[in-house]
């Protein structure tokens, strides 16, 4: 008999600014300014919510989890066993920003960590991918990820760490912002990027208006997308090449191990 897989259940679909809208966390002009950023340079709303400053990822989750009655998970502190990674593949995870929290062998279903439940369709594709059931549960972003370098790397990952590019490898200069501000809006970038050292800028007067802010904003949000972009693909890039490594079997996960803990 063909293996039946469990299905989410079947239920009107809310979007994430209706539920934020709903519960005051923002507003009918928050989510339009919002949306128009993400037409303009594309990215997940959520994540371009809490990028403009309208709302913080964890209040963000606590919302959607309230909304919707799921479970909110900090996997920072949850102290999950290691063994929670197999019952979801590593691509899965990262290609879907999904993280396994429990596995209930008598009801056959995966909790699983997500930024936004409000994403049914990715929730259906999981499922059939693991043929289980999927029980959203509620997490933030930048802990989802570092549960995933922790737990399916082994990785030490301090609780409020996030990923800089000197944890890669990576020389990249540093702006001051508030100069950036008083000299004017930084260049907008065109082409690929060479160096991110920061270049001269024309004076502005001083009584910039919302619109000329907006869009210096909206410039340097583009700037640290982009670093946070390169980081998370040559991130990638390296596990991927650690995995052909291992399945080689010209290095061990042990070996990969001690000699990530001793340059620590």
């Amino acid at each position: 008999m063909p293996t039946t897989v469990p299905t989410l259940p079947i239920q009107r679909k809310r979007r994430l600014g209706e539920l934020l809208i709903e519960a005051g966390a923002i507003d009918e002009t928050h989510l339009k300014t919002a949306l128009a950023e993400q037409r303009k340079w594309g990215g997940k709303l959520g994540r371009v919510l809490v990028d403009m400053g309208f709302i913080d990822e964890v209040k963000m989750g606590q919302v959607l989890a309230q909304q919707l009655s799921l479970e909110v998970i900090d996997l920072d502190a949850a102290g999950l066993p290691d063994r929670v990674v197999e019952h979801l593949r590593l691509d899965l995870a990262e290609r879907y920003g999904v993280f396994p929290v429990r596995y209930d062998a008598a009801l056959k279903s995966v909790h699983i960590a997500t930024p936004d439940p409000t994403n049914t369709e990715t929730l259906k594709e999981i499922e059939f991918a693991i043929n289980s059931r999927v029980v959203p549960v509620v997490a933030t972003a930048s802990a989802i990820d570092r549960a995933v370098r922790r737990y399916y790397y082994g990785e030490k990952i301090e609780a409020s760490a996030a990923a800089l590019p000197a944890d890669l490898g990576i020389q990249e200069a540093t702006y001051d912002l508030e100069q950036q501000f008083e000299g004017g809006p930084p260049p907008k970038p065109s082409g690929p990027r060479r160096s991110s050292a920061p270049r001269p800028v024309p004076p502005q007067p001083p009584n910039a208006t919302e619109a000329e802010l907006r869009s210096e904003l909206a410039v340097l949000r583009e700037q640290v997308e982009a670093l946070d972009q390169s980081s998370t693909s040559q991130l990638r890039a390296l596990r991927t090449l650690l995995e052909i490594l291992m399945e080689a079997g010209l290095v061990s996960r042990d070996e990969y191990l001690a000699r990530l803990h001793k340059t620590e």
